[in-house]
């Protein structure tokens, strides 16, 4: 996009403001940080001037009004429809402070502060600002994207979460939303919709869910390693674990539904202690865990064979036991042919298979 041709922002804002009384330029000054870009919240400013909030909103109401017949904006009338491509390309809706920086970026207004952005974009009615509340972060639409029909997409996607009951990566929610709400979504649309609800998170593995989920929001080192040992698919060392959590990079998201707690660090004896009282975990060797979901078994070696005979309903051969063995714990081979030698338990046919002893015995079918 080309560079603006406009007046210094905050220049442009002081010399709009000069139609109001010196009182209601001060007050509009402070509301939307124009001197400092820190702006003050109506309680401030009411005891500055000894007045409750709600006359400072009507005096910012009523001054904002006056600006806006005061027929002296023509010269916002360009910013003002550069802005609105911006926003049109996202959607129409983007969160609070990441559309004034991409206008800030994009019209290349680097000497202008935020704040001064921000209230040069209030005074155009197609722009439109929802405060933050208890579904969704602040955010900016298009005048003729109603704030319910925003509200409607939002939770057509929250019924998808509950339903699926699983975290999706990108492209996969992108996929549904296509099917589900609008062919015309595109990825990064679908990204502000999840970024803007409360109830949405991301994990460091780029996949979203309900922030209430254990895989979006870890209660402690168990789920993070458990997450973490999902996408690696292979058995751990509690050390190893413990390095990995302790070094995890962000991924590239907004920290609105990112949460903090997948970066905190963890103690190497932490992760054993929690691992190895939780039951998705199983301990396969010498402080080695894998998840009983890949159908690891804990206990001793010889216990695995016990079960993997009893499964199989028949004698099998050494080499047949040993790849059914491992699958289930990790153990080396020479280990689990001495525990085949044990006669109590094992009983070696004369077909050179193995078949369960004794009290164990068990019929070939």
């Amino acid at each position: 996009m080309v560079k603006l041709n406009l007046k210094e922002p905050q220049t442009l804002a002081f010399s709009l403001i000069k139609v109001l009384p010196s009182r209601n330029q001060d007050i509009i000054k402070r509301r939307y940080g124009l001197i400092n870009d820190k702006p003050q919240t109506l309680d401030a400013i009411g005891k500055t001037y000894g007045i409750t909030r709600e006359r400072v909103r009507q005096i910012v109401e009523a001054s904002l009004k006056t600006i806006k017949e005061s027929g002296n904006i023509n010269e916002l009338r360009s910013f003002w429809s550069q802005a609105q491509v911006i926003l049109e390309k996202l959607g129409g809706i983007e969160q609070e402070k990441d559309f004034l920086i991409l206008i800030q970026k994009e019209l290349e207004l680097n000497n202008s502060t935020l704040s001064t952005i921000k209230f040069l974009l209030t005074l155009n009615d197609d722009f439109c600002l929802e405060s933050e509340d208890d579904r969704f972060y602040s955010f900016w639409r298009l005048k003729e994207i109603s704030k319910k029909q925003i509200q409607d997409n939002a939770k057509k996607i929250e019924e998808f979460f509950k339903k699926q009951n699983n975290v999706f990566p990108i492209k996969d929610i992108v996929n549904w939303v296509k099917q589900n709400i609008s062919s015309n979504f595109t990825e990064k649309q679908v990204e502000i919709y999840l970024k803007l609800m409360k109830d949405v998170g991301i994990n460091p593995f780029g996949e979203y869910g309900l922030r209430n989920w254990s895989k979006i929001e870890p209660s402690g080192a168990k789920d993070r390693a458990y997450l973490l040992m999902s996408h690696q698919k292979q058995p751990l060392h509690f050390k190893e674990i413990a390095k990995s959590l302790n070094t995890n990079k962000e991924i590239i998201a907004s920290p609105l539904v990112l949460s903090r707690s997948w970066f905190k660090k963890v103690e190497v004896q932490t992760v054993h202690n929690e691992l190895i009282k939780d039951s998705r975990f199983v301990l396969i060797g010498r402080g080695i865990y894998a998840l009983k979901d890949w159908g690891y078994k804990p206990g001793k070696v010889v216990d695995v064979i016990k079960e993997v005979l009893k499964e199989a309903k028949k004698p099998l051969t050494q080499d047949e036991i040993i790849k059914e063995v491992q699958k289930k714990r990790l153990a080396k081979t020479n280990t689990i042919i001495l525990n085949l030698h044990n006669k109590k338990v094992f009983k070696k046919l004369a077909d050179k298979r193995y078949t369960l002893a004794g009290e164990y015995k068990i019929l070939e079918v």
